[in-house]
């Protein structure tokens, strides 16, 4: 069987076709330097490699192989849809209208916002491969439903809602993961109206997630400036809490995903208290400025470091009183509150007498 190559090596500009383009098995390669229009239904059945510019101004299905190291051009007058049964990667990709993605594509080199919005989904997200970029993205043009981010660099999320732009930062890291984020315009009290005794007051109009494909993953992440809500809260098992150092982690669960929003803090630092102090063996133990759903360990240690006590729980149930072991002799011991991987210990000095 004959293969048919059509090869393009200098400017084609096709010209007005009312009916869709169906490319039967052949080979279409655009080489470098080339470009080619397409203001038709483009349905992909064959092989394409595109290694200078080509436009879609209709809509656009891949049933094949496509290879694009070149430019691809959405620049149609209504929305267009991008539809194939499996991942999609792109070089270099600029948006000139309305896309709607029905499958994963990826961005491996460049993103260009000029105009138009990229709707897409967890199904269909966005791609952005390890060291790939963009520019251009404003309230006219970014993205509006998921997107996700390859490697450890830097990188700040062009999301919003189709018609504001609500991007968020995320600072570099140390190892390579992949970082799923989305943007809802709702009230996160939807999701939940506990608020923690530590958040003042907290953004009732959005919320943003977060997910990391890896059970270790974390992320600092930050929100621009232009609000009072100056601070980060997350929802920590059903409870907005602020986030002390706007830093996401196994501890807010962001494996299977940390919903998080402005707020302001109320600026009550953690802290613990024991009581009686000195204490004859028996004390309690006060907790106060933080979650009571938060996750701690409670280590009671003498002075050469060994554990004499521990307990591990949330903050509620272990605001409560203790009983050291009886054979201890009169001492000075120390009350350690763990709390998760991103926060610092909390130390209380506490006198034994006999």
């Amino acid at each position: 069987m004959k293969k048919i190559i059509y090869s393009f090596g200098v400017c084609l500009m096709a010209t007005q076709i009312q009916a869709q383009v169906y490319n039967n098995g052949a080979e279409l390669f655009v080489s470098e330097g080339a470009v080619v229009s397409f203001n038709t239904d483009v349905v992909n059945d064959g092989k394409i490699t595109n290694n200078g510019k080509v436009h879609f101004q209709k809509n656009f299905d891949n049933l094949s192989l496509l290879k694009s190291n070149g430019t691809v051009v959405f620049d149609g007058n209504s929305m267009q849809v991008l539809r194939s049964p499996k991942e999609l990667s792109f070089g270099q990709l600029m948006l000139d209208n309305d896309l709607k993605l029905e499958a994963p594509l990826r961005v491996d080199g460049a993103l260009s916002f000029r105009r138009g919005v990229i709707e897409s989904s967890l199904q269909s997200p966005l791609i952005f491969s390890a060291g790939s970029r963009y520019d251009g993205a404003s309230d006219f043009s970014h993205i509006k439903g998921v997107i996700s981010k390859e490697g450890s660099e830097s990188f700040e999320f062009p999301l919003g809602d189709g018609s504001n732009y609500r991007s968020f930062r995320v600072a570099g890291n140390h190892s390579n993961q992949t970082l799923t984020a989305s943007y809802l315009y709702r009230s996160p009290l939807t999701i939940s109206e506990k608020v923690s005794e530590n958040v003042d007051a907290i953004n009732q109009n959005e919320y943003w997630t977060l997910k990391s494909e890896s059970a270790k993953g974390s992320a600092k992440i930050s929100l621009a400036n232009g609000s009072d809500l100056d601070g980060i809260a997350f929802l920590d098992k059903g409870t907005w809490s602020i986030s002390e150092d706007a830093s996401l982690s196994a501890t807010t669960d962001l494996a299977s995903g940390t919903l998080f929003t402005r707020a302001k803090s109320r600026n009550i630092q953690p802290a613990i208290g024991v009581y009686p102090n000195p204490t004859d063996g028996e004390f309690f133990l006060k907790l106060s400025g933080m979650n009571e759903t938060e996750l701690i360990t409670v280590d009671v240690v003498n002075q050469d470091g060994t554990r004499v006590l521990q307990k591990t729980g949330t903050v509620k149930d272990l605001r409560k009183a203790y009983v050291l072991p009886e054979h201890l002799p009169a001492t000075e011991l120390t009350v350690r509150v763990v709390r998760g991987d991103s926060k610092k210990p909390l130390y209380q000095k506490m006198i034994l007498n006999k």
